[in-house]
């Protein structure tokens, strides 16, 4: 049989499982260090490259890997007094009812794409559960990743809802049909959403209504 396997893809899957083994029985336990080392994990993965060169061919989000862009630092406090309705104020309230630091995730410095585009993923990651409408407990997590691959295949995306398929069938399996109903709506919406939600600059949207957001970028919640 014909050796497939090119870069590092076997590092790949050894981290899938050890993240697997490390993970079981802890769905939603609020430890989302273990998520960013395996996504670190993925760097030297085939598929790593792939998910850039494709996202590349969107002129929009080619735009944003030439000029290493990333969102601008703010405080929840001055985007909560925003207006109601706005991204800003949206976003700061569910933040803040949630207990949630928007400065939470692992940094790693820009040094190349694969590098940008995990930054870039992560940073804005919590604003795509307000603009695509989805919980931020383990299923709406899941959804998002669900839609999130439907417009851009990075990774963690697929790895995440194999991962999410995984442990609720072993750990949660009367959950099973919700958990795929929600994958179904995330996946479905995704495909339906034309304006590729990484291709914002989130930072020039937080005086925006997030129903004027929506209705540019194309976004139905409830297909």
């Amino acid at each position: 049989m014909e050796n497939v396997i090119t870069y590092n893809n076997d590092k790949g899957l050894l981290a899938y499982i050890q993240f697997l083994a490390s993970s079981a029985q802890k769905i939603g336990d609020g430890n989302t260090d273990r998520v960013f080392d395996f996504e670190d994990a993925l760097d030297q993965t085939q598929m790593a490259q792939l998910a850039v060169d494709e996202l590349k061919k969107i002129p929009e989000v080619n735009a944003l890997f030439s000029e290493r862009w990333l969102p601008a630092p703010f405080n929840l406090d001055d985007l909560a007094k925003l207006p109601e309705g706005t991204l800003g104020h949206v976003y700061a309230r569910e933040m803040k009812a949630r207990g949630f630091d928007p400065y939470f995730y692992k940094k790693v410095p820009v040094v190349d794409d694969i590098s940008y585009l995990k930054m870039l993923w992560r940073s804005t990651h919590d604003i795509y559960h307000v603009v695509a409408g989805f919980d931020t407990n383990v299923f709406g997590e899941i959804g998002l990743q669900a839609f999130f691959l439907a417009q851009t295949p990075i990774p963690i995306s697929v790895m995440l809802l194999s991962f999410g398929m995984v442990m609720i069938s072993l750990y949660q399996p009367t959950n099973f049909k919700a958990l795929m109903t929600e994958i179904s709506r995330g996946y479905r919406v995704g495909s339906h959403t034309p304006g590729k939600l990484i291709a914002q600059k989130w930072d020039q949207l937080w005086d925006v209504q997030v129903s004027e957001i929506r209705e540019r970028l194309g976004v139905n919640s409830i297909l």
